[in-house]
């Protein structure tokens, strides 16, 4: 019954839209039938999957197997938001109308108007709505697995030096329950060991929810090679809390063991709350890793004064944590000295537009740092794009990130 008023209000967009647009299609379609019957019976299917997507969630997320529920959810969400976002120019026709017969009601003889703006507007709905619809479509066809490797140069000053670049692949946010063969992520593999990295780390949130969504990636996670290790950490979604489930219970807690041990029978060392020393040529630097820490109502596990006890500030340190808010809140007001934080969660709202000289997201709208590297006076901070997808299977302009950081003396 809960899901009654969410498909009510499907249906008044549905209904809405078509009322609105049926005459301008006919006139161009020269059929009176044609779009009745097409518009109807696309919905019908549509209807019919979201009945099935519901039905079989919890069956098809909880489970080691591959499935296409994503696919199917982003379909049904790209059809509905360029409805939905088609109808403003009809609301606007329909404001206009209104005045007219207010006006008309009043206006003694009646005053004639143009309708060519009715029409014009009714049309701008229609354009509208498939120039979002193809586009979302094209980003589930060709960006949804279009990874890209983004490389920077990042200066710290003490930073030992080296013959050449220290070379960091910076990794985030797979959520291996969102892809739907392995093949993919083992181009993402091969790609990653093509850069001879010193040093591979990742970012966190391995999957949406269960630890069963990673079990047919381990083996493909296994092959990633690193001279001087790999190593993770955890994302809000590694935690299972959007589950429902109660910490205390007995199935969140194998939940969780089990997630952490096939991050590391995948061959990372996931640092929780705590820190290593790397040898970097004949010195060396701290790697520190926190749990996820996030601003707002995400949870915070993150324990940035555990993570830093015994950590040398005379060497170079870099902090792993999942969430950029953590850099701004806590991090700069801290009395540590992090040189630079690597992090990722925003996956760049897999939407927006990144070419030379200007990048532009919603994302930026609500984290200051949302992908790419900021500094502020000493500490830098470089935000992952993110591999994977979540909630819509696409991506348009803000291709998944494999993220190749030159580490270089200042």
């Amino acid at each position: 019954m809960k899901f009654v008023p969410f498909f009510i209000f499907l249906v008044l967009i549905d209904l809405y839209f078509y009322f609105g647009t049926v005459s301008s299609v006919n006139k161009l379609a020269g059929s009176i039938s044609f779009y009745k019957i097409f518009y109807w019976f696309l919905s019908a299917i549509i209807y019919s999957a979201i009945i099935y997507v519901i039905v079989t969630y919890e069956k098809t997320a909880n489970t080691a197997g591959f499935n296409n529920t994503i696919t199917y959810s982003s379909f049904i969400f790209i059809v509905f938001i360029a409805k939905f976002i088609g109808l403003f120019p009809l609301l606007l026709d329909d404001v206009i109308r209104l005045f007219k017969f207010i006006i008309n009601f009043f206006d003694k003889p009646p005053h004639n108007y143009d309708n060519s703006r009715s029409e014009f507007l009714r049309k701008s709905a229609i354009v509208i709505s498939a120039s979002i619809f193809s586009t979302l479509l094209f980003g589930m066809i060709w960006g949804r697995y279009n990874f890209k490797k983004n490389f920077k140069n990042i200066f710290i000053k003490n930073w030992p030096s080296c013959k050449s670049d220290y070379k960091i692949i910076h990794i985030s946010d797979l959520h291996l329950g969102s892809f739907n063969s392995v093949e993919h992520l083992e181009e993402v593999v091969e790609m990653i060991n093509e850069e001879k990295p010193n040093l591979v780390v990742f970012t966190g949130d391995l999957v949406n929810n269960y630890y069963s969504e990673a079990i047919p990636y381990v083996n493909t996670l296994k092959k990633i090679k690193a001279k001087d290790g790999k190593f993770s950490i955890l994302g809000n979604h590694d935690y299972c809390d959007y589950v429902g489930w109660n910490r205390s219970s007995e199935k969140w807690k194998e939940n969780f063991k089990n997630l952490i041990n096939l991050e590391k029978k995948s061959g990372f060392d996931v640092l929780l709350n705590e820190a290593r020393i790397i040898k970097v040529g004949n010195s060396q630097i701290n790697l520190v890793g926190v749990e996820n820490w996030g601003a707002g109502k995400f949870n915070k596990d993150g324990d940035l004064d555990l993570a830093m006890q015994g950590v040398d500030d005379n060497m170079p340190t870099i902090l792993l944590s999942h969430d950029p808010s953590h850099w701004s809140q806590k991090v700069l007001k801290s009395k540590y000295k992090i040189d630079l934080q690597l992090s990722g969660h925003t996956h760049g709202m897999q939407f927006g537009i990144e070419i030379p000289g200007f990048k532009w997201s919603p994302a930026k709208y609500r984290y200051k740092q949302w992908a790419g590297l900021y500094a502020y006076n000493d500490s830098q901070i470089y935000v992952n794009r993110g591999l994977g997808h979540l909630g819509y299977a696409g991506r348009v302009g803000i291709m998944p990130d494999i993220s190749v950081l030159n580490i270089k003396n200042k």
